[in-house]
């Protein structure tokens, strides 16, 4: 075989054979079905208890028809499907709802807010108003109306441990609390949430908010089916897992001028002696302190001592 070099066009010749050689390209975009991975904990855990939320809002949905249309007249209850809510987002709207709140055994809470103008017309109803005189405002309902609405509200919440107890044979303590025991109850992290339409005679939504850990209690198998993690395939994995590494030979301070004056050729001296240890950075953590060689015509760096928690240069 010769070693002489390949002329334009035996390169243009070696092209066009690996071009003919190559499998077609097409325009068409490549059509998948593209599926979200929950990949924290919290992503998880709110995956697998949004189903769960809905079907408790079905469930009450159909209890609660009793009690709002013996105060509101004929109405209807439309569950819809659970959605991740921060609570800070839907901290001034719950501000203007009736709260109640129900505890599990285990000490989870469901917080449930009704708002509206459901709320205005049954407290107009409670002072004697007719079906006919109600008619939607569109305005938040004043703090009368709510305290008014009061017994609607608890009548409407007492039906949900029913609803709860066909999913766990758990029983559900009611009562109703303020804005700041409701949020406290919710926490800062993602909750989830499910509305109930009300319309009809009256309209407004019922939302049912809790944390995603509530809505899967735990089992008595729990206990006995953790499984610890074998320490062998986590050092595995993060085997795998790549670290940058930083030595840094030294750093210096110059001022605008110096850098302005700055041309090919100059010389930068770094307060750094020859055999002074260098700090070696991994992930941003000092590990340790190393001295620079010269190998093979490369730099490189010898680990010279482990930096160790509140020492310092060796």
């Amino acid at each position: 075989m010769s070693d002489a070099p390949l002329d334009l066009a035996e390169l243009e010749a070696i092209q066009a054979a690996v071009k003919a050689a190559a499998p077609p390209r097409t325009s068409v975009p490549l059509v998948t079905d593209a599926v979200p991975l929950p990949l924290f904990a919290r992503e998880r855990d709110a995956a697998a208890a949004r189903p769960t939320l809905t079907e408790l809002a079905n469930r009450w949905a159909r209890r609660l028809g009793r009690p709002l249309r013996a105060y509101l007249g004929e109405v209807e209850l439309t569950a819809t499907s659970a959605e991740e809510v921060e609570p800070s987002m839907i901290a001034d709207e719950l501000r203007t709802t009736w709260l109640g709140a129900a505890t599990t055994p285990a000490g989870g809470h469901l917080v449930v807010a009704i708002g509206g103008d459901l709320i205005e017309s049954g407290a107009a109803r409670r002072c004697g108003a007719d079906a006919e005189a109600d008619a939607p405002s569109g305005r938040a309902p004043s703090p009368l109306a709510v305290r008014l609405f009061a017994p609607i509200g608890a009548a409407a919440l007492g039906t949900l441990p029913e609803a709860w107890a066909e999913l766990w044979p758990t029983e559900l303590t009611t009562a109703p609390v303020s804005i700041d025991a409701a949020l406290e109850r919710l926490g800062r992290d993602p909750i989830l949430s499910a509305t109930i339409a009300v319309t009809g005679g009256a309209r407004g939504q019922i939302r049912v908010l809790a944390r995603p850990n509530v809505l899967t209690p735990a089992s008595d198998d729990d206990a006995t089916s953790r499984v610890a993690a074998d320490a062998a395939a986590i050092a595995a994995a993060l085997g795998a897992v790549p670290i940058e590494v930083r030595v840094e030979l030294g750093t210096l301070r110059l001022r605008w001028a110096e850098v302005q004056a700055l041309t090919v050729g100059s010389q930068l001296t770094l307060p750094v002696f020859v055999d002074d240890p260098l700090p070696i950075y991994c992930g941003d953590v000092l590990k340790a302190w190393g001295r620079p060689i010269v190998t093979r015509g490369v730099l490189s760096v010898e680990v010279a001592a482990l930096a160790r928690p509140g020492g310092g240069r060796p």
